[in-house]
């Protein structure tokens, strides 16, 4: 596996979350842990899983949405804005955002329809700090 990327397969769980199939891709995530288990992709992946998990609640009616959101983007805060082509940022943006209006007792269902969360990939991968 080429250091920038996740182990093949990861595209497939992109795909399932930017189409709303939020508890189809914490599986397909879920399924790569055992290849990553040494490998510093791990905890991007646990975190993913925690925020697909927290979509699937938010989505399905669940509740600990904002439990599950919250332990993954406490996850994937030490990760650059960029990490192994994942737009680590933007996602972290969205969550912040999503557990914002949560804590301010909004919900989440009207933005999820109108403009869903999404894994954006780059293109290019993450430059290191110069």
């Amino acid at each position: 596996m080429p250091p920038d990327r996740f182990p093949p397969g990861f595209g497939a769980g992109v795909r399932l979350f930017n189409a709303g199939a939020f508890f189809a891709a914490h599986e397909a995530f879920e399924d790569l842990l055992d290849v990553t288990e040494d490998d510093d992709c791990w905890e991007c992946l646990v975190a993913l899983i925690q925020v697909a998990v927290g979509y699937h609640k938010c989505v399905s009616g669940h509740p600990g949405v904002a439990r599950m959101l919250g332990l993954g983007a406490a996850k994937l805060a030490p990760f650059p804005a960029v990490f192994r082509r994942v737009a680590v940022g933007r996602l972290r943006r969205r969550v912040a955002d999503d557990l914002a209006t949560l804590q301010a007792g909004g919900s989440l269902a009207a933005r999820i329809e109108a403009s869903p969360p999404r894994i954006e990939m780059s293109r290019e991968p993450a430059r290191p700090a110069e």
